[in-house]
């Protein structure tokens, strides 16, 4: 009886493999063909793959320019005396927006030339590698505060069932060895999505599940502020599916504050920013339009943009 179940288990690999090689391989490389693939791999093992430096193109009106150093902005380098980043995944990158229509743009014409606000989104991100890529690019811009916009599905995981927040991006570049386990890790995740974009039953249990790595990751990033003197603020982005009847994760919210307020990380909160007309805010991904990176922008500038550079 092992010795059959053993088999079947081979065979059932094989057949994964196959499927993977002639269906899921072939769609994850044309993915990566496209003129839009503004990524290219990292050396770095935890990132695994980077946005592509000095990647330019305007498709439809829309306008992507990643610069030299691998974070999208116009300008190589700066040498502004205050320099803000807006740290995060596909929301502050802008995905769907051209280059002047994004957050940090709208934090841009508030800010005029009293500071240099950076962009440092990256779409498909989890927490895990939004650390990371906090420690990389820091460095080179040295910004004296960082506004992480916390998306709840950052709370996605590589290489377990909360795998795929990312639409496939990471399995572009990292290919999984044994296919079977991928694929009924995949069949879990879309069984909790249930054939939606998103849902407020997705965005908690992605939470629920990874809320312990999650947290580590954001006290690593807090750590690494208090060790560099830069000011480090956490920001919930609060997605359009969530708003009906009230704002329906509140309850992640206030779990959040507690364990920020013990960390001593400061928290914003603009749940209210999106409550109304949601849907010209918000597309049906739970990304900013136009009109709410704006009204976003906004509701955020008095409140991070008074900071002192330190002696």
């Amino acid at each position: 009886m092992l010795i059959g179940v053993a088999v079947a288990l081979v065979l059932l690999e094989l057949a994964c493999q196959a499927f993977y090689a002639f269906y899921v391989g072939k769609k994850l490389n044309a993915q990566q063909q496209d003129p839009l693939h503004y990524y290219q791999p990292s050396k770095d093992p935890v990132l695994v793959y980077e946005l592509k430096p000095g990647y330019s193109a305007e498709i439809d009106g829309r306008r992507i320019h990643i610069n030299r150093n691998g974070i999208r902005d116009d300008e190589d380098q700066t040498h502004a005396p205050r320099r803000i980043a807006i740290l995060g995944d596909s929301v502050p990158f802008g995905t769907a927006l051209s280059q002047e229509e994004t957050l940090p743009a709208a934090l841009q014409r508030l800010a005029g030339d009293s500071l240099k606000v950076l962009n440092f989104g990256t779409p498909g991100y989890g927490l895990e590698e939004i650390s990371r890529f906090l420690e990389i690019h820091w460095q080179q811009y040295r910004p004296q505060k960082v506004v992480y916009l916390l998306n709840l599905n950052d709370f996605s995981r590589r290489n377990t069932i909360y795998e795929g927040a990312d639409n496939g991006l990471y399995r572009i570049y990292k290919k999984p060895f044994l296919k079977m386990p991928f694929f009924i890790r995949k069949a879990i995740y879309r069984m909790v999505k249930g054939g939606q974009m998103s849902s407020v039953a997705w965005y908690r249990w992605l939470y629920e599940g990874n809320k312990k790595e999650g947290l580590a990751e954001i006290e690593k990033m807090k750590k690494f502020a208090e060790e560099n003197g830069f000011d480090f603020e956490v920001l919930l982005f609060p997605p359009a599916v969530a708003y009906a009847n009230g704002f329906q994760l509140g309850d992640v919210a206030q779990d959040l504050l507690s364990a920020l307020n013990r960390m001593e990380v400061p928290f914003l909160q603009p749940i209210e920013v999106f409550a109304e007309n949601t849907q010209t805010l918000q597309d049906n991904t739970d990304h900013m339009t136009p009109q709410g990176c704006e009204k976003l922008a906004g509701w955020m500038w008095p409140r991070i943009g008074d900071f002192q550079i330190a002696e």
